[in-house]
């Protein structure tokens, strides 16, 4: 059990450290002046970037399950998401209807990044104790 907890919290810290590189980078790229910092294309720019960032997701959950590739890219996105949505509800972030289609979006690249997580080797070996 203590391995499957350690293989969730790896992937997980690994989504967070891509996305604070992807997030880096994208704003160096603004405040050089190399991106345009329209709303639109902030917008469209961030999106496919999270589209990015959750199939990675995805591949990193189905990696190091090695089975049931499209569960776990799902339960990985779900997790990120809700942490996501509540965060938004404190901060008072209001919930319109085009998140509903980012979210869908999102779960589905995280969903076949998962599927094909699964049939690559394991990139964490780890004992199966549990």
């Amino acid at each position: 059990m203590k391995t499957k907890i350690k293989r969730k919290l790896f992937v997980y810290f690994c989504f967070i450290l891509i996305l604070a590189i992807f997030s880096s980078i994208y704003a160096l790229l603004i405040y050089l002046g190399k991106a345009p910092s329209k709303a639109s294309s902030f917008n469209t720019t961030t999106f496919i970037a999270g589209i990015v960032l959750f199939f990675i997701l995805g591949i990193a959950a189905g990696n190091t399950a090695q089975k049931n590739g499209l569960l776990e890219g799902l339960i990985a996105a779900t997790f990120i998401i809700l942490v996501t949505l509540i965060i938004n509800f404190f901060v008072h972030v209001p919930f319109v209807a085009k998140n509903f289609v980012k979210i869908a979006s999102y779960l589905t690249a995280s969903s076949l990044g998962g599927i094909i997580g699964v049939n690559f080797p394991p990139l964490l070996k780890t004992p199966e104790s549990d």
